[in-house]
């Protein structure tokens, strides 16, 4: 399900990059695109665990 989420967000920055080489694009759809967009990113980033928690990690093992 997560995998088809990820296909289906993809395909609609696609779209939304089509959408912008009209001479009229619909700016609905590229609104939508960002928020999916941004959506997404939050959702990879927290993922990701910041500098600061693995600088705190090698501290604490060094300093026990």
């Amino acid at each position: 399900m997560k995998i088809l989420l990820y296909i289906i967000a993809f395909g609609l920055m696609f779209w939304a990059l089509i959408e912008q080489t009209k001479s009229q694009p619909n700016i609905y759809i590229q609104i939508i695109a960002v928020v999916v967009f941004f959506f997404l990113m939050r959702n990879l980033m927290s993922k990701i665990p910041s500098a600061d928690e693995q600088n705190s990690d090698i501290n604490n093992e060094q300093g026990n």
